[in-house]
């Protein structure tokens, strides 16, 4: 796989980001940030560089504003309005102001260092909301640097399909109105603001493409699947007819989508299931609605702190939440506590070698308990004006005591609102995080404390397998169809039926139509997934049977071996085929 002169066909692999089947010549898009000196300035030229930098805060916020009013697309607007918030920052723009006046620096070189000491504290953290928030931090300081230095960036042809390092959602909503046909990116993942963006937009995209900006050059000729995540270079004839007969079948697809929505939720003997939407953004509620989600089955909440100024500024933490649940309501919906590593939150942490198994989640949380506190607090004023719709999920629960903690804290804060005059919702049901091994493992006896179980399936298997699922290296060691997942799972599963308690699952395995065939032959018929994979999961569903499903778990929870597992779902698959 290179980009030598040959015009033979090759593929290059990497994770759906935006569904959808394109075909066109590439243009490679290579974010134009002028060189910086570290040249000095002397005290005369102080207040130039002050009023040059000011300047250029004021014309990137004019275009962003400008952007932004020409939107017809509401998913876009906070991410755009995030990136105003930046340009406005104070903090941010008095650290600007320090380099130029006591340094003695031009403003381009302030501007560079200020962010790059903002992007090096991000790229410490393993965690993938943070790694998203450094492209729009670079984004924001390569445009300011272009005005100062009075330079545009890179021209995109029209109508091509883009391919890049990485990209803001400002440079997609930019590119988007070059009639743009597809993107690929080297970076990001499913879930990063760009993609989230490029699925508002109905545009197909691939992320997680590595070095492609090197392997490619403009003009080749490519497809670009966005449904199974990959790209193909200097397609042959076959490939081509393959994927023109692909695009038509999508045009009905999509008819049939929309259609399949409306289906009640009931499998072929008609016994009764929940499709909930996992979702991070308010811009991704359009899609919650396109495909018909019973609400949402995880809203995760870290990227409050991350395009907020405070996370603990409760009525902006309110005014996220209730921008949500007045959308959904009176479908539930199910808002998880900040799960997040912490050393990247508080001055005088230290970092951590391992931070998935180290200081974050509820642990966190549990030594924050003002951050803990606001939260609750926003979350209970939000369900004080949407009774009966909202549940609050706590991560990385890994003892009782943390659940009884976090109970008594709420109640607390309930209390409190009581004393304010505030008629909160006595009925917020507290769930816990099934992700942590020994929690799994004791599911019947956590059942006592937890009102609700969602199982995430995606750090379980990580834990439980004692592989870190970003590790390249050990990749093909992740599989959340190992044996010893379906068995915890259906631990679980037994002990939800035992004591009547619910349990969901939040995570990727959900999303595989024939693995939630195989979770709801286990006894879990609340689902929560990706928006875009509603449609599909819901088809397979409604067209087998509950007895079929028992017989598929039932076989699957019988092998040994990955290879067993997955050898059950290829044969099931064929059967759907053939049916």
């Amino acid at each position: 796989m290179n980009s030598k002169s040959h015009n033979s066909e090759f593929a290059i692999s990497g994770l759906p980001g935006s569904p959808g089947v394109v075909i066109g010549q590439t243009s490679i898009y290579r974010r134009n940030r002028p060189i910086v000196t570290n040249a000095r300035i002397d005290k005369n030229g102080v207040e130039k560089q002050l009023t040059d930098f000011h300047q250029a805060r004021e014309t990137a916020e004019k275009e962003l504003k400008k952007m932004l009013k020409a939107q017809s697309e509401d998913s876009a607007e906070e991410l755009i309005q995030t990136q105003i918030e930046m340009i406005k920052d104070p903090e941010l723009s008095e650290r600007v102001e320090k380099e130029i006046t006591d340094n003695s620096k031009p403003a381009d070189t302030a501007v560079q260092q200020v962010f790059e000491q903002y992007l090096d504290m991000m790229k410490q953290n393993h965690q993938e909301i943070f790694r998203e928030r450094s492209v729009d931090i670079a984004d924001t300081r390569d445009r300011l640097i272009q005005i100062l230095h009075n330079r545009e960036a890179d021209e995109v042809k029209e109508g091509t399909i883009l391919i890049a390092r990485d990209l803001s959602p400002r440079e997609v909503i930019e590119f988007s109105d070059r009639d743009i046909k597809g993107i690929v990116i080297e970076h990001g993942g499913t879930t990063s603001h760009a993609a989230i963006i490029a699925r508002a937009m109905n545009i197909p995209m691939v992320v997680g493409l590595k070095n492609v900006t090197k392997l490619l050059k403009t003009d080749q000729k490519v497809v670009l699947d966005g449904q199974r995540g990959k790209i193909i270079v200097n397609p042959d004839s076959s490939t081509l007819e393959e994927y023109h007969e692909l695009m038509n079948r999508q045009v009905q697809n999509e008819t049939n989508y929309q259609q399949i929505c409306k289906e009640p939720n009931v499998t072929a003997d008609n016994q009764p299931f929940v499709l909930r939407a996992n979702i991070e953004f308010a811009e991704e509620l359009d899609m919650v609605h396109r495909y018909c989600a019973e609400g949402i089955g995880l809203l995760r909440t870290e990227s409050v702190y991350l395009r907020k100024k405070h996370f603990g500024n409760q009525d902006k933490q309110q005014a996220f939440y209730e921008s949500i649940v007045e959308k959904i309501s009176p479908n539930p919906v199910v808002i998880r506590l900040f799960d997040a590593g912490g050393d990247k939150f508080f001055s005088g942490s230290k970092k951590e070698q391992n931070p998935f198994l180290g200081w974050r989640g509820i642990r966190m949380l549990l030594d924050n308990e003002g951050l803990l506190k606001d939260q609750l607090r926003a979350i209970l004023k939000t369900a004080s004006k949407f009774k009966d719709t909202i549940r609050i999920l706590v991560p990385m629960i890994s003892s009782v005591d943390q659940v009884l903690k976090v109970r008594q804290l709420m109640i607390s804060v309930q209390q409190e609102l009581k004393n304010q005059g505030i008629d909160i919702d006595d009925n917020v049901p507290l769930g816990i995080m099934i992700e942590v091994p020994n929690v799994a493992i004791q599911a019947d006896f956590f059942t006592e404390y937890a009102d609700f179980l969602s199982i995430g399936t995606n750090d379980l298997t990580q834990y439980i397998l004692a592989v870190d699922r970003g590790n390249e290296r050990i990749s093909a060691l992740y599989d959340q169809r190992h044996p010893v997942i379906w068995q915890l799972i259906n631990t679980v599963a037994e002990a939800g039926r035992k004591t009547n308690t619910p349990v969901s699952v939040c995570g990727e395995l959900a999303a595989d139509p024939s693995s939630a065939c195989c979770l709801m032959g286990m006894g879990i018929t609340d689902l929560s997934m990706s928006p875009t994979v509603l449609p599909v999961v819901k088809q397979l569903l409604r067209k087998r049977s509950l007895s079929e499903m028992q017989a598929l778990s039932k076989e699957v929870l019988s092998k040994n071996t990955v290879q067993e597992v997955n050898d059950i779902f290829v044969n099931w698959n064929i059967s759907e085929t053939i049916d």
